[in-house]
């Protein structure tokens, strides 16, 4: 029997190692830049204003809200608003829910700035009022005086817009 020598072992070669922790450092640092705007100002783009995008022409703005009047400083003779013709309805004509929701029937008309018990009743729609006076324009509204008979039988006497703010029909004329 032949012997043969035992074979060597081969030298230990090294590894190459990735640099995983240094990409990853570095991909850290690039994203925490980026995502607080750090490389915005590395790169000059620090004159930047949230002002530069505001519009210039014409917006919205809500109606004043209506200021408290000192009751002492009222002339009596002033106190009965003049009412605001309209040929859609007269006093002691009919109305409807033109809409397909409750509609609120108000203590006094308006509806900015006003306490909860302002709302006295809500009617359903298709229900009918009897318009009991002339109309107010108040808060950019048209105001109704109606009496109202609820479900319960119960009368009650209220205000109603005759439209919304965007111009959707509340009240319609019964023939």
């Amino acid at each position: 029997m032949p012997t043969s020598e035992p074979e060597p072992t081969p030298a230990p070669t090294s590894r190459t190692r990735t640099p995983f922790w240094v990409a990853f450092v570095v991909t850290f640092a690039v994203l925490a830049l980026a995502s607080c705007g750090g490389v915005a100002a590395l790169v000059g783009f620090d004159d930047f204003s949230f002002a530069d995008f505001q519009s210039t022409g014409p917006v919205w703005t809500p109606p004043a809200a209506p200021t408290a009047v000192d009751s002492a400083n009222v002339d009596s003779t002033n106190a009965a608003p003049t009412p605001t013709p309209s040929s859609r309805f007269q006093p002691g004509g009919s109305a409807e829910n033109a809409t397909s929701s409750r509609v609120n029937i108000r203590r006094a008309p308006g509806y900015v700035n006003k306490p909860a018990d302002d709302i006295v009743a809500q009617m359903q729609p298709g229900e009918d009022v009897e318009i009991v006076g002339w109309s107010r324009s108040i808060d950019s509204l048209i105001w109704w005086p109606i009496r109202y008979r609820s479900p319960d039988g119960a009368s009650v006497e209220g205000w109603v817009a005759e439209s919304t703010e965007s111009g959707v029909q509340i009240l319609a004329p019964l023939p």
